[in-house]
C-alpha cells in the first residue's frame, strides 16, 4: 500500500505544522508533498528529504511576498501527479485538498478548518484593508466557488473537531469523521508537588497569535475595569495597537511575545485561568492549560467548547461582551477548581489516542473503497 502525505506549506511554524509531524510520523515512508517551504520552520522530526515542493518553491523572494503569491497555491496543488499512490493524506486549512488524483487512489483530508480567509467576513477584514476588500470581491467571489467545487475530489474528510465538522457541512455539504488533536501531555502536566489548597498567583493568561479577528482587546478592556493582572502571550501585526490599547485603558497588561515551552508551562501551572475570548478551531491552548491544573474562561462557540467541562474544567461566556466575560470571571473566582478534575479531562486528548483514533478511520476508509 503506496501512501503520501500533502500538508499546505511549511512557511511558520504553528500548530498545524507541529501536528502535521505527527501525522509524518505515523506514515515514515510516505513522501510529503508540499506548495512552499521556509526549511528552518520544518519541524525537526521531519526529513527534509522526504518533502516534495511545487514550482513555488522556485519563485524568487517568495517568502518574504507569498501572501501575495494566493491566487497561484491552487495551481501548485492540481501540478502534483498521484498516480502511482494508492491513498492520499492531506492535512489542510486552505489549499492542500485541491490536488487532483484518479479513482483508484484514495484521498482522505484531515481538516484543521475550511479557509477561513474565504469564507469569514470578519478575518477578512482584519488581515485587509476595507478599499482592498471591494477590490478583490471579485477574486473572493471566484475563489468561493472554487474552494466549492475542490472539495468534491476528497473522498473522505476527518475534521479535527465538530465545530469544523459543521463547517464542512455547511460549505461543501460533506459528512466527517472527528478525529481531535492532541496536546503534549507527558510535558505539560500540574507541579510535582501538587499545591491543592494554595492560592494561585494572581493573574490571568491568554496564548495566542496578536491578530485582530481573535478578540484579545476584550480581555483587556474587561480585565482592566476588575483591576486584575493579564498575562500576553504571542506575537502578531495587531501587537502594536493592542499594548497602545493596554497603555490608554490602565489595565494590569504584560506582554510577554514568545516564551520557552518551559516558561509556558510555568505560566499554565500558575495562571487563575486561560482566557480564550474568540471561536477557535479546536483550542490546543485550552487542553494544555486543563493538563497543567488549571480552569479555562472561554468564549461558548467553537472548538474549545468541546474540550472543557462546564462549571468543572472552565466555564463559558455566552456573548464576546465585557460584560458576559466580566460575569464569567467573577463566577469563576468563586469555583474551586480541581486539578485532578482539569487533568482528568485533559486526557482525552493525548498523541497516542491521536495516532490510534487516525490510523483507524485510514484504515477503515481503504475497506471501504
Amino acid at each position: 500500500m503506496k501512501i503520501a502525505l500533502v500538508h499546505d506549506d511549511f512557511i511558520q511554524a504553528g500548530g498545524a505544522e507541529s501536528l502535521f509531524s505527527t501525522i509524518a510520523s505515523i506514515w515514515p515512508n510516505a513522501p510529503i508533498f508540499t506548495s512552499l517551504v521556509n526549511w528552518n520552520k520544518v519541524p525537526a522530526s521531519i526529513d527534509h528529504s522526504r518533502i516534495i515542493t511545487s514550482w513555488m518553491q522556485k519563485i524568487p523572494f517568495k517568502l518574504r511576498f507569498y501572501k501575495l503569491l494566493l491566487p497561484f497555491y491552487p495551481l501548485a496543488f492540481e501540478s502534483f501527479n498521484f498516480d502511482k499512490y494508492d491513498i492520499v493524506i492531506s492535512s489542510t486549512t486552505r489549499f492542500a485538498k485541491s490536488i487532483i488524483t484518479k479513482p483508484k487512489t484514495i484521498h482522505i483530508a484531515y481538516v484543521n478548518n475550511i479557509p477561513r480567509f474565504l469564507w469569514n467576513k470578519k478575518i477578512q477584514k482584519s488581515y485587509i484593508p476595507n478599499f482592498a476588500v471591494l477590490l478583490l470581491k471579485p477574486y473572493f467571489r471566484w475563489m468561493n466557488r472554487w474552494d466549492k467545487v475542490v472539495s468534491s475530489r476528497v473522498d473522505f474528510y476527518i475534521a479535527n473537531s465538530k465545530h469544523v465538522a459543521r463547517n464542512i457541512f455547511k460549505i461543501y455539504q460533506r459528512k466527517s469523521e472527528i478525529v481531535y488533536p492532541f496536546a503534549d501531555l507527558d510535558f505539560f502536566k500540574p507541579p510535582k508537588i501538587h499545591q491543592w489548597s494554595l492560592k494561585k498567583q494572581e493573574y490571568y493568561l491568554i496564548v495566542s497569535r496578536l491578530v485582530k479577528w481573535k478578540g484579545i482587546e476584550l480581555a483587556i478592556n474587561t480585565l482592566a475595569r476588575q483591576n486584575v493582572n493579564l498575562k500576553i502571550i504571542g506575537e502578531g501585526p495587531d501587537k502594536k495597537r493592542l499594548v497602545n490599547l493596554a497603555k490608554h485603558t490602565k489595565g494590569n497588561v504584560e506582554f510577554l511575545g514568545r516564551v520557552t515551552i518551559d516558561q509556558l508551562r510555568n505560566l499554565y501551572q500558575n495562571c487563575q485561568a486561560l482566557i480564550v475570548t474568540q471561536e477557535e478551531d479546536f483550542g490546543v491552548a485550552a487542553v494544555e492549560t486543563q493538563a497543567c491544573g488549571r480552569p479555562v474562561i472561554a468564549y461558548k462557540k467553537g472548538g474549545q467548547a468541546e474540550i472543557i467541562n462546564n462549571n468543572f474544567t472552565g466555564i463559558f461566556f455566552d456573548e464576546q461582551t465585557e460584560e458576559s466575560l466580566k460575569d464569567a470571571i467573577i463566577a469563576a473566582s468563586g469555583i474551586k477548581w480541581s486539578v485532578s478534575a482539569c487533568r482528568k479531562n485533559s486526557l482525552n486528548f493525548s498523541q497516542a489516542a491521536f495516532i490510534g483514533k487516525l490510523n483507524k478511520q485510514v484504515q477503515l476508509y481503504e475497506k471501504k473503497s
